[in-house]
């Protein structure tokens, strides 16, 4: 009797497990990188994958270092409304989606109006996403470069921006900037000056651990190929 009691509990559970597999979702991308160009409006496209059910997700935002024009400017759309990111950053307020069946549309996009911004930069949004029926989580980033010029029509200058999210840090820092400065070397310095971690780089962004390091205050600073400073940006590690 005792065998077929464990045996019943064994099938109950995965059965459990199967059905919340079931209810799971994804996104295509963790991570959108997007290089504005002119002056129009952006759309920064990612995908929700739900799994063999149906999923409605309960969204917000959780950070950002957009400038208050590019809040202004951009919008987050699910698959019911699209929604300012300027008040959904200030009140705090989840929103929640239709629900996403296995067809039909599955986007959770952002749209930039580049003709309304006069910041030049690399700046980040990241999205908490949660499923309703069974909370499982994820997130979506969107990184996003553009430059003032875009709005009026000038010519680029060149970018030295770096954006690093998190800020504050726990196990890794993420970063990103721009691909036509030649970045080669990535290094880590503590508040004193102390060199904590230096990384080879290629393209326009990477990530670093930070799981071996103390908490504190530190800095990364980027140099191009012939050993310049480009960047340098402040984070603290919890």
């Amino acid at each position: 009797m005792k065998k077929l009691f464990t045996i019943l509990c064994t099938v109950m559970a995965v059965a459990g497990f199967k059905s919340a597999d079931a209810q799971s979702f994804s996104m295509e991308r963790d991570t959108v990188y997007y290089t504005a160009s002119g002056a129009s409006t952006q759309y920064i496209n990612n995908t929700v994958i739900p799994g063999s059910l149906p999923v409605t997700l309960k969204w917000n935002i959780v950070s950002t270092n957009f400038p208050s024009d590019w809040l202004n400017a951009a919008v987050i759309c699910d698959n019911n409304s699209c929604y300012s990111t300027a008040s959904t950053w200030a009140s705090g307020s989840a929103k929640t989606s239709n629900s996403y069946n296995t067809s039909g549309n599955h986007g959770f996009d952002m749209q930039l109006n580049t003709a309304n911004i006069s910041t030049s930069g690399t700046y980040y949004m990241k999205v908490k996403l949660v499923n309703t029926a069974t909370l499982d989580s994820s997130y979506a980033t969107f990184v996003v470069s553009a430059n003032s010029a875009t709005s009026v029509g000038g010519v680029s200058k060149g970018n030295e921006e770096l954006s690093v999210y998190p800020n504050p840090a726990t196990s890794e820092i993420n970063f990103v900037y721009d691909g036509a400065s030649d970045i080669r070397t990535a290094a880590i310095y503590s508040i004193i000056g102390k060199t904590m971690a230096v990384y080879r780089v290629s393209g326009n962004s990477a990530n670093m651990s930070l799981e071996n390091m103390p908490a504190g205050i530190y800095f990364i600073r980027l140099a191009n190929a012939q050993g310049q400073l480009v960047a340098t940006r402040k984070f603290t590690k919890q």
